[in-house]
């Protein structure tokens, strides 16, 4: 990223900060009722603007070809191709997340995550983590049979 490119992300931020804070005033200002509820109504709304501000920031540099996201999925290893482990997480991330938020959206409180969702998603993410472990175990096999076979064919030479 180019200098230009962070003058024009550093203003959308401060844009978004900008827009967060008049929200959060507009509505602590400007709506009635009692002061402690106008004061939660102006932090979550305040917060809820901010978070989407960002997703939209994000998906304006992955629109753009800022972030590339072409090889999001795609393994490390020679062969590439993609990932299916990457591919579940991803999946099961975004299930679990948009799940969560539209019961929170719809009960307008937390809800408790039920033990069998935490252990898929762990799940999940250890297939993630053992095949980054695999893949970096097999580089270096591969480096270190490379530098053995230059060793030997050196002492053979003596």
């Amino acid at each position: 990223m180019d200098k230009e490119d962070r003058k024009i992300f550093l203003l959308m931020f401060l844009g978004m900060v900008v827009v967060t804070i008049v929200s959060a005033f507009v509505i602590a200002v400007y709506i009635p009722g009692e002061p402690m509820m106008k004061l939660k109504l102006a932090v979550t709304y305040a917060l809820l603007v901010l978070i989407f501000l960002f997703g939209f920031a994000v998906l304006a540099a992955i629109a753009s070809g800022i972030i590339d996201i072409s090889k999001l999925l795609e393994d490390d290893s020679t062969a590439g191709g993609a990932s299916t482990s990457r591919f579940q997480l991803l999946i099961f991330t975004f299930v679990i997340g948009m799940s969560f938020a539209l019961i929170v959206a719809s009960s307008t409180k937390l809800p408790e995550v039920p033990t069998n969702i935490l252990a898929l998603l762990g799940i999940s993410a250890s297939t993630y983590g053992v095949s980054k472990g695999i893949q970096a175990g097999s580089k270096d096999n591969a480096n270190g049979s490379s530098t053995t076979q230059n060793g030997g064919t050196g002492d053979a030479n003596k």
